[in-house]
């Protein structure tokens, strides 16, 4: 055991379920009722098997590595995957099982293995929050798990309708016609639902007023932007920086990379609203705008001081280089919950 300095993000859970057109609240399913299902349904699969979308223009997949569960508090391990071009980068294998302590690879990539990072989070459905624990990697890549569990609950929840269907050329395919509270319920009328699950990060925007109230004294706005460098155009961008500041070509980059630079002072208090409302946008954890104000050279305002984030010790046990072990990690969450919800201001 050894402690590890552990940085909590907390989203508010806005949906989790299967929903009626127009309605806010579902019709069935819930936070707890969803992880239950997703522990049950990964706990005979590979981790190759757990994925649940493919890589697309936005996002490479990612899978689940462990689910644990304490009274009501869950957390999820997730390997979200990166692209390698021969570089040395942690891998796991794509046939470790579910629940299993896999294996990290730190040489180049093997044949058979998935290379990428490990994710952490927290999920408290009594208080429809959850929150991302980063410890060591930079990245939460909280955006990727709204969409896997999206994507659990549109094609392989326990309230999925399928069937199988031949096509012409003789292959099969397991065909999605719909959703119910009970799918072996004949009687239960089926109706049309749309699974849904999204979360946005907590916020105080009563810090933000302080800035937009002194727009006319702002002297100087810093921009502290996150690339994604397993993102083509991402990696790209960075690499264009680096050639006008005449650092030339990057060396062993790594998964991600900040960039903070200066923006003109010269604003009005609507751009300064454009930037709060981009900022507000903005899934990411990191991406920040800082503005200093006439008189108060050393005194930065941080839109992410709004959020509800803090950082806190946790005594945990570490598998490996990539890995902490799970139990640990939900026990120490369960056991100083209190502090870190208070030290969020969600208390």
């Amino acid at each position: 055991m050894a402690f590890e300095q552990a940085v909590f993000t907390f989203y508010r859970i806005n949906k989790a379920g299967y929903y009626a057109h127009g309605k806010p609240v579902p019709e069935f399913g819930n936070v707890t009722e969803m992880l239950a299902d997703l522990q049950h349904w990964a706990s005979t699969k590979t981790l190759k098997q757990t994925k649940t979308f493919e890589a697309n223009e936005e996002r490479y997949p990612c899978y689940l590595v462990d689910a644990k569960r304490n009274g009501d508090d869950w957390t999820l391990l997730m390997w979200n995957e990166i692209p390698t071009n021969g570089q040395q980068v942690p891998s796991i294998s794509e046939t470790a099982r579910f629940g299993a302590d896999p294996e990290v690879i730190l040489n180049a990539v093997q044949g058979g293995s998935i290379p990428g990072y490990a994710t952490y989070f927290w999920f408290l459905p009594e208080r429809g929050l959850l929150a991302t624990v980063r410890l060591h990697n930079k990245l939460t890549s909280q955006s990727s798990l709204q969409q896997y569990l999206h994507c659990f609950l549109k094609q392989s929840s326990q309230h999925v309708i399928a069937e199988r269907v031949t096509n012409e050329d003789g292959s099969v395919e397991v065909r999605i016609t719909g959703y119910k509270n009970n799918p072996l319920d004949p009687d239960e009328e089926k109706k049309h639902y749309i699974p849904k699950f999204s979360s946005s990060l907590v916020r105080n925007r009563g810090k933000h007023e302080v800035i937009k109230q002194n727009a006319n004294r702002i002297k100087k706005i810093e921009r502290i932007v996150e690339l994604n460098l397993s993102k083509p155009e991402e990696l790209g961008l960075w690499q264009r920086m680096l050639q006008v500041v005449h650092l030339g070509a990057p060396q062993g980059a790594g998964i991600s990379t900040k960039v903070r630079y200066t923006v003109s002072p010269q604003v009005t208090l609507q751009d300064v609203n454009s930037m709060i409302a981009d900022w507000e946008s903005d899934p990411s954890e990191v991406n920040d705008y800082g503005f200093y104000f006439e008189g108060e050279a050393n005194k930065p305002y941080w839109l992410s001081k709004s959020l509800a984030r803090m950082e806190f010790q946790l005594d945990l046990e570490r598998e490996n280089i990539e890995f902490v072990q799970l139990d640990s990690l939900l026990s120490e969450l369960v056991a100083k919950k209190n502090a870190i919800l208070t030290g969020a201001g969600l208390l």
